[in-house]
């Protein structure tokens, strides 16, 4: 019910980057659908009045789907290397996830503590 209640919500309102945040949110934690919960954090942080934790948030989502550890890993760093403002402990425990698990060459990944 919840979900349909939000998808005619967004049909009505398609210019409420809430909606689609709370839709993501409903996929993540209810179905534990990574991919769906990605993909709408990122229709919700396109909005210019989003937060900046939608993007964090729909990265941080790809990173829990098999076969997408790379572009999860490339939008986490990518963040990583805007500055210590999104340097937050669960994009530092993911990236440092994704390093292990796609092998990157130690010489490239972040440093084990920020100084």
């Amino acid at each position: 019910m919840g979900k349909d209640f939000l998808e005619r919500g967004i049909k009505n309102n398609p210019d409420r980057y809430k909606l689609y945040e709370a839709l993501a949110r409903l996929y993540k934690e209810k179905y534990k659908d990574h991919e769906r919960a990605a993909e709408f954090y990122g229709k919700a942080a396109a909005f210019p009045d989003a937060p900046s934790y939608e993007q964090r948030f729909s990265a941080y989502a790809l990173s829990y789907c098999d076969g997408r550890e790379q572009e999860a890993y490339e939008r986490l760093r990518q963040l990583y290397d805007e500055g210590p403002q999104e340097r937050l402990p669960t994009l530092i425990t993911r990236l440092k996830f994704l390093e292990e698990k796609l092998g990157i060459p130690k010489d490239q990944r972040i440093p084990d503590k920020e100084r």
